[in-house]
């Protein structure tokens, strides 16, 4: 039986936590009673795509290599959405307990961990983009595709984090709003131009 992936374990246990930290701030500030009833549907949402993944009726067969691997792509989804949660649920309890936190703390530390995101799936991309090799074109060209999506968010999200820990907001703002649209153009226009191109000769 192969190895448990972490996410396999991050994933509950992060869901607990910002579940425990939300119940926290709804106790100590119950007149924000709406976003915390909010925090806890996105949670009850994340739970039941965490079931799903994980209920295996009794009978039924092993899953494939592919549905393993659906699997634990969208576990770690809900692993990275938990991190990002509990950040943004600790910030607010801090604040709450009167912890001196800065004021841009919260949005700094949920836009770096995007960046570790999309770092993270960048170094994925070259495993997860299989399902491109049915399509008619050159396999030397798909693989060079997969690198350079993997290479640049891999870059977008190292630049990104960066931003964030490192610049102002007002600059790091606009910087987001320039780096992810020029990653995404620069993608799609490379996907573009191998969904045009033709087997080689041979």
């Amino acid at each position: 039986m192969p190895a448990k992936p972490l996410s396999h374990y991050l994933a509950p246990g992060l869901l607990v936590l910002s579940a425990l930290l939300a119940a926290a701030n709804w106790f100590l500030a119950p007149q924000r009673a709406p976003a915390w009833f909010m925090s806890a549907l996105v949670l009850a949402g994340l739970t039941a795509v965490l079931l799903l993944v994980v209920r295996r009726p009794a009978g039924e067969p092993e899953p494939t290599p592919a549905e393993r691997r659906t699997a634990n792509s969208l576990r770690t989804g809900v692993a990275w959405a938990g991190v990002m949660i509990v950040i943004s649920l600790a910030a607010k309890l801090a604040s709450s307990l009167g912890a001196a936190l800065d004021a841009d703390f919260s949005q700094r530390a949920l836009m770096a961990v995007g960046g570790a995101f999309l770092v993270f799936t960048g170094n994925s991309i070259p495993k997860t983009l299989a399902p491109l090799l049915s399509m008619t074109c050159d396999p030397a060209r798909i693989e060079a595709f997969q690198r350079f999506a993997g290479w640049t968010w891999v870059l977008t999200g190292l630049a990104l984090a960066l931003a964030w820990l490192a610049l102002p907001v007002r600059l790091a703002e606009p910087g987001t709003l320039l780096l992810l649209p020029a990653a995404m153009l620069l993608i799609a226009a490379q996907l573009f131009r191998l969904r045009r191109a033709r087997p080689s000769a041979g």
